[in-house]
């Protein structure tokens, strides 16, 4: 099952920014309006917050964007918002791509975001950047993500050249793919997954896959791209929902854990990764399976409960329904071959335990 929603897009002070799940709060940044300074000067004295000893932001408490390498610190970075707003909630700098000619992701890392200070009515934020020097040519892309969530908050592009007082510029309409959020979760039906660009570039199309019990990640659905040609500057929604995870897919980091992970795929064959992300599925102990023509339920015996089985085809009908007295395996005949259909155990009170899609041959 698969849904798009294109188009989602608000441009403000030359920046694209893409909002998940609502509008920002008014604490958080509302725009990207310039940069103070972009000094490869061995982090700024007094602007690598959590190295000189400068505090980091509280939102940034036990995440990963918390450390910063003393001896690997190559230059400080300061954004500034206009207007006096100590609340303000930084954002962590996670992704830094160079457009001259050809758009690349840089090899740059940000640590954490500083305490928000105030100058001459402006808010500030200093990061402190490592692994190597930012490029000094070209426009430099910055994804801004919010550090408690993973998701997305915007992009905003300066002039690389530039070192002080910075301003900002029109984002590159060719920066390539990549994932504003990927989230699951468990639904009736199966396992919910929800992933959003914030701009796409040549690019053909999502393969999803899933972790296996012997942890190697298989396809079990691709989602092709929603844009014309592959390309958009504006943010898209996808949605796919796995139907056919068992129990026997269930375990596999412990407990009722599953784990997913996007492929991305342009069209000219190159590929990436997005980050897995794991959803937890209380194992039923109910199996749902068919086999020559046959619909299938195994019940545990431990512990049974008697249940109510009902078979209903893509139309919701109901083609067979059995009140089942003990555990073991119960075999359902007599189906429309070579259809999908739903199969729904419920407890004696009416609670649904599960319910399944099948393929029947």
């Amino acid at each position: 099952m698969i849904r798009t929603t294109p188009g989602l897009r608000l441009v403000a002070f030359s920046c694209l920014f893409l909002m998940i799940g609502g509008v920002a709060r008014a604490q958080n940044p509302t725009s990207c309006t310039g940069v103070g300074q972009r000094a490869n000067s061995n982090g700024g004295a007094n602007s690598c917050p959590n190295v000189s000893g400068t505090a980091y932001a509280t939102n940034f408490v036990g995440t990963s964007y918390a450390t910063i390498p003393a001896s690997a610190k190559t230059g400080n970075f300061q954004l500034s918002y206009t207007g006096s707003n100590l609340g303000l909630l930084p954002y962590a700098i996670t992704k830094v791509w160079l457009t001259s000619g050809v758009t690349t992701i840089q090899s740059v890392n940000f640590g954490p975001a500083s305490v928000p200070s105030l100058s001459a009515g402006n808010t500030l934020v200093d990061y402190c950047f490592y692994g190597m020097n930012l490029p000094t040519a070209g426009t430099l892309s910055l994804e801004m993500t919010n550090p408690q969530t993973g998701v997305v908050w915007g992009i905003c592009s300066y002039d690389a050249s530039c070192n002080s007082a910075c301003v900002v510029v029109s984002n590159p309409a060719a920066l390539p793919v990549h994932f504003a959020s990927f989230m699951a979760s468990a639904g009736e039906d199966g396992v919910v997954l929800k992933w959003a660009t914030a701009q796409e570039e040549n690019n053909k199309g999502f393969a999803i896959e899933r972790r296996g019990a012997d942890g190697e990640f298989v396809a079990i659905g691709y989602v092709g791209s929603a844009n014309v040609g592959g390309n958009s500057v504006s943010g898209t929604v996808y949605e796919f929902v796995d139907r056919g995870v068992g129990d026997e897919e269930r375990v596999v980091a412990g407990g009722g854990w599953v784990a997913y992970r996007i492929r991305q795929e342009d069209l000219d064959g190159k590929y990436e990764y997005s980050s897995t992300v794991v959803v937890n599925i209380v194992s039923s102990g109910v199996r749902v399976y068919s086999a020559e023509g046959r619909v299938s339920v195994g019940l545990p015996v431990a512990g049974f409960r008697p249940c109510s089985v009902v078979v209903y085809d893509s139309r919701g009908r109901t083609l067979r329904s059995l009140w089942v007295s003990q555990g073991g395996v119960t075999t359902i005949g007599g189906l429309p071959g070579r259809s999908v259909c739903y199969v729904t155990v419920s407890s004696g009170g009416g609670e649904v335990r599960v319910r399944r899609a099948v393929w029947v041959e």
